[in-house]
């Protein structure tokens, strides 16, 4: 298993989903947010941040074991991310809107399809950094 490899793709793949979330959710639907009764009204941004570089790598792990089968680049890591995002988002949020009230259904599709979007866009950085590490290049004689 290349662990340095999987280590700086979730380094990049850790700043992308970053900086999607800030837009995505702290920017575009930071009202949406703010008017569900459930959400804390500040959350530990420090921990937000970390927990994104921990999804990415448990993404980069999952996706350097399967990549093979999704094609190279971007477009393959997002053709694996679509697959993750479906797999993790759809039952999570749907059920979850089933179990805890104060939910609003509509919620539950919007974080259903934020998810897939966020998977999508971290296979997209995770196929593209992957590729750009690459073999190292022979040393010269």
């Amino acid at each position: 298993m290349p662990i340095g490899r999987i280590l700086k793709t979730a380094v990049i793949v850790g700043i992308v989903v970053n900086v999607f979330d800030f837009l995505v959710n702290g920017l575009l639907l930071a009202s949406f947010h703010a008017a569900l009764a459930n959400m804390n009204p500040d959350p530990p941004m420090a921990l937000l941040v970390f927990g994104d570089f921990v999804a990415a790598l448990v993404f980069v792990w999952v996706f350097s074991r399967v990549r093979s089968a999704f094609g190279p680049g971007a477009a393959g890591g997002a053709a694996f991310g679509l697959y993750a995002g479906v797999l993790v988002n759809f039952p999570t949020w749907i059920f979850l809107h089933i179990l805890m009230t104060g939910i609003p259904y509509s919620s539950a599709w919007l974080w259903t399809v934020v998810g897939i979007a966020w998977a999508v866009t971290a296979g997209a950085a995770a196929g593209w950094a992957w590729d750009r590490m690459g073999s190292p290049a022979p040393a010269m004689a």
